[in-house]
Formats: structure tokens, sequence, C-alpha cells
């Protein structure tokens, strides 16, 4: 391959030109220098297999500067392939424990997910609450709860608005024991967090028809 400009390196390596001059700042191919009448600096074909060969060794995880102590290696008479051997042995348990850390976060999620209710107030929030105790990746269950919290869903009539769902949302939360709520006119229904051994569902009920709604329980679960 012919000498050539840093752009056409670029081009038949498929990197941007910055990249070519960011290998350049780290030392891992060398920038040729100037011609003295002035124009591009040109750049061997060796400069091309060097880059190819670089950006070859990040797809497997090499960092910078492992590739740096490779192509070094490259260049040195006293090393053999058991040095390269070495390298690549390490970065295969390297990658290994990656693995094994990208499993275990993804056992971690999946158990979020799953005692995840997807809806309510926040202070049921099992992902939210896993999250303040650090246990995400240790895929035991998650879901921790004060002592004796609920989730109490009521079913009401009458909000037609925002406003009527902000009425009842503030209702409920001046109520003993509750911990916090969420209201929806559209779906005629509230999802409320309480501690039960400080208020019922019934008594949430009652609460909600003093201020002239209708209300019942529509489910109640730990």
């Amino acid at each position: 391959m012919s000498d050539m400009t840093i752009g056409k390196v670029a081009k038949a390596v498929g990197v941007g030109v910055e990249t070519i001059r960011f290998y350049e700042r780290r030392g891992l191919i060398e920038q040729p220098t100037r011609p003295e009448g002035g124009g591009y600096r040109v750049y061997p074909g060796e400069t091309v297999r060097r880059v190819h060969f670089i950006r070859r060794a990040q797809e497997l995880g090499f960092s910078l500067r492992e590739i740096a102590e490779l192509l070094m290696l490259r260049t040195t008479h006293s090393a053999d392939a058991s040095d390269v051997r070495r390298r690549a042995t390490a970065k295969l348990q390297d990658v290994d424990q990656k693995i094994e850390r990208l499993q275990r976060i993804r056992q971690g999620l999946t158990t979020l997910l799953d005692s995840c209710p997807g809806e309510g107030p926040l202070q049921c929030c099992s992902i939210l609450d896993a999250l303040e105790h650090d246990e995400v990746l240790t895929g035991e269950p998650t879901r921790r709860k004060e002592k004796g919290m609920q989730t109490v869903r009521l079913t009401i009539g009458g909000m037609h608005c925002n406003g009527c769902a902000e009425i009842v949302r503030q209702i409920l939360e001046q109520q003993p024991g509750v911990k916090g709520c969420s209201v929806s006119h559209e779906n005629g229904e509230a999802r409320v967090a309480v501690d039960a051994s400080r208020v019922s569902g019934e008594q949430l009920v009652e609460a909600v028809r003093g201020a002239g709604y209708s209300a019942s329980i529509a489910t109640e679960a730990d």
C-alpha cells in the first residue's frame, strides 16, 4: 500500500481523522514529519496495518495501555509467542469476570422487575427500595417494606377531574398511618401505602365517603 495522507489512512481503516490523531497522541502510531516545503504529512502503508491491529485489539477488550505493550512485543527481539499468550490469557480471565458480573447484574435486574408492582405510590416501589439498600446485584429477593406495610387499592366514584383526584389524595394522606398514595380520576381508583397497624382499608373508605365520594376496597394486599 503506497504512502497516503491522514485522511486516506482514516478512510482505509474506517475511522475518523481524529481517531488517528488520538492514537498518535497516545504513542500508538508515529506521526510523520511535515515536509520541509510544506504540504501534508505522508503516512506509510504500515500505519494502516498498525491501526487495524489497534482496532481489532480494542474489539477484543484490550486497553490502549495493553495494546501499546502488544505493539512493543512485535518489535522486541527477545519476546516470543508465550508473552503474547500470557497477555491474551489474562485478558480472557478479565472478560470472564466481566461476564460473571454482567450475569449478576442481569439477575439483579430480573429480580427487581419480578418484585415490582409496576403501579401505586412510590413509597411501595420495590426497585427504589432495593437500590437504597444496595441489594441489586445479590440475586436475592429485594422487596422490603416496613413491618405492617400494605398497599390498599380503592375504587372511587364521583371524581370528574384532576381537582377531584387531588382532593381525594389530600384526604387520604391526612389519615394516620398513610405513607403515600396515588389517585386517578380517569381510572376511578386510588392506591394507598399504609401502616396496617394504624389504619384499615375500611377507615380509608369512610374518609373518602365523608368527602362526598363513593368508595370501596378493590384489593388489599401485602
